[in-house]
Order: C-alpha cells, then sequence, then structure tokens
C-alpha cells in the first residue's frame, strides 16, 4: 500500500498562512496547529484528504523558535475529529524549503504524545511538515506490535488552482535526464519534468480522443499510465482511431493503445495498468483513485458524473473533453465545436458546466440511452448522436486537454487561472472560462469527503476476458 497526502487549495493557503506567517513578517519561528482529514482508498493508495484547519486558540500552543501544543488544544481537536467523523492531522512547519525530515523532538511527539489518544478517531494520525517555499511533507502513524509505526508518503498534493506536488525523493526518486527528452525538458525545465514523469495518469475512454492523450503522455516522458476501456475496434472507427488498422478490428481498444504506447513511450521505467471494463465497475473505480490526474474521454453521462464525483470526493482533477457536430440539410458541415474542461476543488463541475444532467444518468442506468424508439424520438434525438466527430476534431480536443494537465502541473502563481478552453470552428473562435458551481452544488459539498461519501452507482464487474494488468518495461502484454 502506497500512502498519500492531499490538501484543497483552500486548506493549503490556510494552513500556510498559519504555520509561515512569523517567517513571512521576518522571524525565525516555527509554528503548528492541528487539522481534520478523511481516507479515500484505491487499489495500491490510502490518501489522507486535508479538508479543514483547527486554528490554536489563546494559551492552546507556545512559541519558543520551535513551536509546543498543550493538552487542551489536542483534546479539543479530537472533540472535533469526533464530531465530524474524520481523523485528526498535526502541522507544524520548518525553517528550510522542499520535502522536510523529522527531527527526535518531531518523532516523539508524533508518534508518543498524539498518536494514541487520536486513536479515538478509528483512523491513524496523519503528520505534515510545511517547508518555507510551500512544499509539504507527510506520513501516516500505524498502529504497531509494540508502538507506532511511520508510513512516509509518497507525496503531497495540492488541489485546487493547480496541481502542486511535493515528493519523497527516497521513495519515487526523480528520473535521470534522458537524450530523447532534451527538447521537452528544455521547455518547461527540469522541476516540472520531475513532476510530470511521476504523476500517474488515468484515461477513461480510450476512442479517437483517449488514444491521442494517451500517445502525448508517452512521448513527454509519463511513466505511470492507467487505462480503462471496455470497446472493441469497430470497422466504423478506422478513420479515426490512432494506431488501429483492419487487422485490429475486433481486439479491446486497451489492448491496441498498450501495445502501441510501449513503443511511443520517453520514460526509463514506463508501466501501464490496463483494464478492460467501464469506469463505474468496482475494480476499475478503485484504479482511478490511484490516480493523480483523470483524462474523461468519454461520451456517455454514467462516467462523466463517475468522475465529476471523483474529481471532487477524491480531489483528483479530471480533464474532459467534448466534441458537437452540427450538420445542415443535406449533410453539410453546419457547426462544430469542442471543448476541454478540468473539474475539481475550486472549478466548476462538469454538471454545472453542462457536458451532462442527472436525468441523462437516470436514462442511462434504466437502458433508456440504448432504446431506439426512445432516443431517435422527434424529442429526444439529440440525445442518441455519439462519436459525431472526425480525425482532426479529435486531435485538436486531445491537444487541449494534455495541454490543460501540463498547465495544472507546471503553472505558476502568476499565471492567470482558467478552467475551460471551448473552440467554434465555423467562426474560427477560441475563447476561455473561469466559472464556479451553480448555488447548492452537490458535487461541491463533497469535496474532499472520500470514501465518506461512496459513489451510489458502482456495480461490480461482469465476467470479462481480461489482459494482463500490468504492463512493464520489459512486457509486451499479450
Amino acid at each position: 500500500m502506497r500512502y498519500d497526502a492531499v490538501l484543497t487549495d483552500a486548506a493549503h493557503q490556510q494552513a500556510s498562512a498559519l504555520l509561515l506567517r512569523h517567517v513571512r513578517e521576518g522571524r525565525r519561528q516555527e509554528d503548528l496547529c492541528f487539522a481534520l482529514w478523511r481516507p479515500g482508498t484505491g487499489v495500491e493508495r490510502r490518501s489522507a484528504l486535508v479538508f479543514a484547519i483547527i486554528p490554536p486558540g489563546d494559551g492552546e500552543r507556545l512559541l519558543h523558535r520551535g513551536a509546543s501544543f498543550l493538552p487542551a488544544y489536542l483534546a479539543r481537536s479530537i472533540r472535533l475529529a469526533l464530531q465530524s467523523r474524520c481523523g485528526l492531522a498535526f502541522m507544524h512547519s520548518h525553517l528550510s524549503p522542499g520535502w522536510q525530515g523529522m527531527s527526535a523532538v518531531d518523532v516523539v511527539a508524533e508518534r508518543d504524545r498524539i498518536a494514541p489518544p487520536a486513536r479515538a478517531t478509528g483512523l491513524p494520525l496523519v503528520g505534515l511538515t510545511l517547508g518555507t517555499d510551500g512544499s509539504w511533507s507527510a506520513r501516516f502513524w500505524l498502529r504497531g506490535k509494540d508502538e507506532f509505526q511511520r508510513r512516509r508518503c509518497e507525496k503531497v498534493r495540492v488541489a485546487g488552482g493547480g496541481l502542486r506536488l511535493t515528493w519523497d525523493d527516497k521513495i519515487r526518486p526523480p528520473p535521470e535526464r534522458r537524450p530523447m527528452l532534451r527538447r521537452t525538458i528544455d521547455t518547461w525545465g527540469a522541476r516540472a519534468q520531475q513532476d510530470l514523469a511521476r504523476v500517474q495518469v488515468g484515461i477513461v475512454g480510450l476512442g479517437s480522443v483517449g488514444c491521442m492523450v494517451a500517445e502525448a503522455l508517452a512521448r513527454i516522458g509519463v511513466s505511470r499510465v492507467v487505462l480503462i476501456d471496455a470497446d472493441r475496434v469497430e470497422e466504423h472507427n478506422l478513420d479515426r482511431l490512432l494506431y488501429a488498422g483492419l487487422d485490429d478490428v475486433g481486439i479491446h481498444k486497451v489492448e491496441l493503445v498498450a501495445r502501441h504506447l510501449r513503443r511511443s513511450a520517453t520514460a526509463a521505467d514506463f508501466r501501464i495498468d490496463a483494464r478492460i471494463g467501464w469506469i463505474q465497475e468496482r475494480p476499475h473505480f478503485l484504479a482511478a483513485l490511484d490516480c493523480d490526474i483523470l483524462f474523461a474521454a468519454v461520451d456517455r453521462p454514467l462516467p462523466k458524473d463517475v468522475l465529476n464525483h471523483i474529481a471532487y470526493a477524491h480531489c483528483i482533477p479530471v480533464v474532459f473533453g467534448g466534441i458537437f457536430v452540427a450538420r445542415k440539410a443535406g449533410g453539410r458541415l453546419g457547426q462544430a465545436a469542442w471543448s476541454a474542461v478540468v473539474a475539481g476543488p475550486g472549478r466548476r463541475c462538469l454538471r454545472c458546466d453542462g457536458q451532462y444532467t442527472s436525468s441523462d444518468v437516470v436514462m442511462e442506468r434504466d437502458g433508456s440511452l440504448d432504446d431506439p424508439s426512445y432516443v431517435h424520438g422527434d424529442r429526444h434525438s439529440d440525445r442518441g448522436r455519439r462519436n459525431e466527430n472526425v480525425f482532426p476534431f479529435s486531435a485538436n480536443v486531445a491537444s487541449y486537454m494534455v495541454l490543460e494537465m501540463i498547465r495544472q502541473i507546471v503553472r505558476e502563481d502568476w499565471w492567470p487561472a482558467t478552467a475551460k478552453l471551448h473552440y467554434s470552428f465555423v467562426p474560427n473562435r477560441l475563447s476561455t472560462a473561469h466559472e464556479r458551481c451553480r448555488p447548492h452544488c452537490s458535487f461541491e459539498r463533497i469535496t474532499a469527503a472520500g470514501d465518506s461519501a461512496p459513489y451510489p452507482f458502482i456495480v461490480d464487474p461482469a465476467r470479462r476476458e481480461r489482459l494482463p494488468r500490468k504492463y512493464g518495461p520489459n512486457e509486451d502484454g499479450r
């Protein structure tokens, strides 16, 4: 099991303002606070979703260049965690930048002073340390036979305006610079490339858009990719499906893409988790929770709803791309438009953005979207139009989606915030927008809820043919 910690951007900003206040005022003074977290559990990763900061009250801590909490502060924080049915986190600052180690005093404070009473919450204590440059480090304290054992987190993510990452290089060392990536690294720098190379990226849907997204990720040095799709290649896919030829008709799209990505990959240690199935099936839903960012290359409402849930409940940004084509009488092209949207904490969700409706999800679940007499009726004729695109349109939206993922990771604080790109083909117009969810959005309310807000429509998978799940650097997956 791997361990991660995740903060919403709001929690990060509040904690940073409190813990680094003295440093920003020019004083060499550490500080501390408690916080609340909820678990998010995937197949191979357990995440602590930190969502609320508990500022210290008067007389609840002592500052002496270092910092100490008083028993009343710990007791109050545990009561709040019990009331909220969540875990307790302990945060403190250090006076140096980057990923932070722990002193003997730090270990005693967390392992011996806080972890035992924090057991009352039913969840482990999570410790976090903040460096002067805003970098976090984190660990879980798990109950052992004789004492609490520390499990270091692989990384800490801050999800919101971008995707800020700090890594424990001892657990996940940065990749070596490879000559084949020289131009890529020169474009955005070695530090950004180290983040891009180490993130785990999921692609849900491997049609025309998903295949091109996968190819771009392999070329820029991403080393961990999860592929999720249940469809097979059909002859009518061949005019827009990258890699596919007549000999590939009938094979699973996941198999097709996995086979070719190994040829395109520029990462030295490139691995694929290839899954034949739908995102709403339990094993594949859990695999998505192991990812740091997801691509939604799907056109059905139920998968969009699942991914929307993941974006907020588990603070995993989802990059969605959609294409619309309208034809005039006689079959001529009337209009085409496509968009790339990033959903996640602090951003407008896919449903509020109009990418689907709750009634669409209900119709898919009861089978109405697959009922020709319903779909093709006059009133609902637009609902049945799917995959209305061609290779150039798919290539364009795929490039927008990959660029939005890169923006999430390499962006600096001074870059303007965007959450949606929309291109209209006929007037040749590109527009951007940064909007929030509508009032009382149910997805916004479950931000960082994790496992405590389970998605209601997860199903167990039907028996289906499976590929070997893992494609390592020396395996062809066939």
